[in-house]
């Protein structure tokens, strides 16, 4: 009985400290604040956005709801052959030879690679993420934007917000705060083994 107290107190000590704390974990944030910020960022972003995509993108060009990035699939010859595989509520990650630019809205080119260059999509921005991999309806599961996902062939050009990109970090060619304007080129794609 003893032990069925102590534990008891123990519990209600855990309960009570975890009610009292905000959302935050070991690092200090506060994720709703943070949440705050971004949906500010992406608020203060869209119409510059939209106002890009309609002098630089064809009349193709279609924005996602879900993330603000304009978007337009350019015209090209595709294999449809490869199919990404669901997992849980995600994707197996793909990986992919690919052909890109990066851009500031300013035009100024900050990478560029011209031959194919082999990445694991896994390991880049979560804008490159929603670009690749296909809409999935599952819910609560991660969903891209195109209908199929990038496949070999394709070619896109799309801007992006700057909290899908490097959000409010900056470096030598890049500053916080940017959004950013790629054209990917997919000449290869696979599962990642």
């Amino acid at each position: 009985m003893k032990n069925f107290k102590l534990l008891l107190v123990a519990f209600l000590a855990v309960i009570t400290v975890s009610s009292c704390m905000k959302n935050e974990d070991n690092s200090g944030i506060d994720y709703e604040k943070e949440q705050q910020r971004i949906d500010s960022t992406l608020k203060a972003q869209a119409a510059p956005l939209a106002e890009y995509a309609a002098e630089n993108f064809g009349p193709t060009a279609k924005k996602d709801s879900a993330t603000g990035i304009w978007y337009e699939v350019l015209p090209s010859t595709v294999d449809s052959t490869f199919e990404y595989v669901s997992y849980g509520n995600s994707w197996v990650p793909v990986v992919a030879n690919v052909k890109y630019k990066g851009q500031l809205m300013d035009g100024k080119v900050f990478d560029e690679k011209t031959t194919a260059t082999q990445m694991a999509i896994n390991n880049v921005i979560p804008a490159w993420l929603y670009i690749f991999y296909p809409k999935n309806s599952t819910p609560n599961s991660f969903s891209g934007i195109l209908p199929d996902g990038l496949l070999k062939g394709n070619k896109v050009r799309f801007i992006a917000p700057s909290p899908y990109c490097y959000d409010n970090k900056s470096n030598e060619t890049i500053p916080a705060n940017s959004p950013l304007v790629f054209t990917i080129e997919v000449t290869e794609i696979k599962n990642q083994n």
